[in-house]
């Protein structure tokens, strides 16, 4: 008899004990769009001397509506800096998720309280940090720089966040009266290489609750940034990944 051929492909050989044993074929994870963008972001600004690097949560605000913008975008996504102007970033949120926050990050707690001046008659910023007695803290001092923010909006979540940049520059105790006075009491946790802030911030005439982020040794950031362009093994990336996990992660665990 003739011979037979079966053109019937070999049977699929299933491992039960493992379904993936590499990330790719390329054997390796690529960043997100996201997180990349945000990591050249940051790569710009962490070599520079009293720079702070922080994360922050909280809510896009359309100018015209007043409320929270809706763009056409499914999923987490960077707001072009050039249309700034037609929105603000509320880091101000409801004491009931301040409390939420407060049960989720109520390990390693310290506390401090801080007061801003405005040094007069120019419009820097100084902030005077003291202890619980009134007694300025070691390198209590500081005029607070802004350089650059990135907001990005997360539409399926109930916060955005926004990445800012600013310079800690140490300054003399300043000798004028200051303008105003913000009182602020703070709980502060510190995994790694992230300190998370759960401000509680009273002013004259309101209390604002913020949550925050930011990087406890910004010159880490630097020295690995200057590793990765040297081709050298680096962190840099994954100390990126680590603050947008936390942030995302936060953002996701906020009440509705």
């Amino acid at each position: 008899p003739a011979d037979t051929f079966d053109d019937a492909p070999p049977a699929k050989r299933v491992h039960h004990e493992s379904y993936i044993k590499e990330p790719s074929i390329f054997n390796m994870k690529p960043a997100d769009d996201v997180t990349k963008y945000i990591a050249d972001f940051i790569s710009k600004y962490c070599h520079m001397e009293h720079v702070e690097i922080e994360a922050k949560l909280g809510v896009l605000i359309d100018k015209q509506t007043n409320q929270r913008i809706a763009i056409d975008a499914l999923t987490e996504t960077i707001i072009d800096p050039k249309h700034a102007r037609h929105y603000r970033f509320e880091s101000n949120m409801a004491l009931e998720q301040h409390r939420h926050f407060n049960k989720i990050l109520n390990d390693l707690v310290n506390k401090s309280q801080a007061r801003d001046y405005k040094a007069s008659p120019s419009r820097q910023k100084w902030r005077v940090t003291t202890d619980k007695d009134g007694k300025i803290v070691p390198n209590g001092v500081i005029e607070k720089q802004r350089v650059a923010d990135l907001n990005i909006h997360a539409p399926n979540q109930p916060l955005d966040y926004r990445i800012s940049i600013n310079l800690e520059k140490p300054r003399p105790k300043p000798n004028s009266t200051h303008s105003f006075e913000r009182n602020k009491d703070r709980i502060s946790y510190q995994h790694g290489n992230i300190a998370f802030d759960l401000t509680q911030v009273k002013g004259t005439d309101d209390t604002r609750h913020e949550l925050e982020l930011e990087y406890a040794d910004a010159s880490l950031l630097a020295q690995e940034y200057a590793k990765y362009n040297r081709k050298e093994a680096s962190q840099y990336t994954q100390m990126i990944e680590v603050l947008m996990n936390n942030i995302r992660l936060l953002s996701r665990s906020a009440l509705k």
